[in-house]
């Protein structure tokens, strides 16, 4: 059985690192202060890199052709 990576508590599955809700919250939170708000997401067949909050990169998939949703990378911010 896994155990939660925030709280330490032995859960049933389902999930892949925490196991509520409220666990899952202080992840993302922790990993989003670790980390930074976005993360500089580079498209692969373009060379353009785009500003993508580190929170969708932690709980969507990004697919190449939805890097469009996001704003271009401007190179003076961090």
């Amino acid at each position: 059985m896994p155990r939660c990576v925030i709280c330490q508590q032995i859960y049933d599955g389902g999930r892949e690192m925490t196991c509520s809700d409220e666990c899952h919250e202080e992840l993302v939170r922790r990993l989003g202060a670790d980390s930074g708000e976005f993360k500089k997401v580079i498209r692969l067949s373009t060379g353009v890199a785009y500003k993508v909050p580190t929170m969708d990169i932690i709980e969507k998939v990004l697919k190449e052709e939805n890097l469009d949703r996001y704003p271009i990378w401007e190179e003076n911010q961090s």
